[in-house]
């Protein structure tokens, strides 16, 4: 019995000495990748070029598909670079680092392939022409969720900013 005593007290002094720090420990912040600036100063021209078309009187929705895909396919290379996460997948054996907010940078990240799906789907051509109002929103929509993409994810905002919506 005292064996007993002595190895459980020992296990719980271990426990409280390795495993308490490491939980409560912050996690490391690891800056993004030097290609990232160069990729987000990309996106953000490329995402004013696709919302030019969208925002004029009247929207020209068809015009903006091409830079749509665009948008997507900038998000794929970021990926690549390691700038934002790839989804969690069964084949993937290691963790990647993120830079701050980890709990947020993926989430937001998956937000915005949606958003520019959502938004593609209304523009591409041979859809039905979206109501004005409701791209506008989306459109809105995609901007705030792609700010929140640079501030969750830690990368630089690129110069001059993200493009905003003209008031209505």
């Amino acid at each position: 019995m005292r064996k007993f005593a002595a190895t459980g007290s020992l296990l719980a002094v271990l426990l409280a000495v390795v495993a308490i720090p490491a939980a409560t420990a912050e996690r490391e912040v690891v800056a993004p990748p030097p290609a990232c600036t160069g990729l987000v100063t990309q996106l953000g021209e490329t995402l004013k070029t696709a919302t030019a078309p969208l925002t004029a009187t009247p929207p020209e929705p068809p015009k903006a598909a091409a830079p749509l895909g665009d948008v997507l396919h900038l998000l794929v290379s970021m990926q690549g670079a390691r700038c934002l996460p790839r989804p969690p997948a069964s084949a993937s054996a290691e963790a990647e680092p993120q830079a701050r907010k980890p709990e947020l940078c993926l989430s937001t990240t998956m937000a915005v392939f949606g958003g520019v799906f959502a938004v593609l789907a209304k523009v591409v051509p041979g859809a039905v022409p979206p109501d004005p109002a409701k791209l506008r929103n989306e459109v809105s929509a995609l901007l705030k969720t792609m700010n929140a993409l640079l501030t969750n994810c830690g990368l630089p905002a690129p110069a001059g900013g993200l493009p905003t919506l003209p008031p209505a």
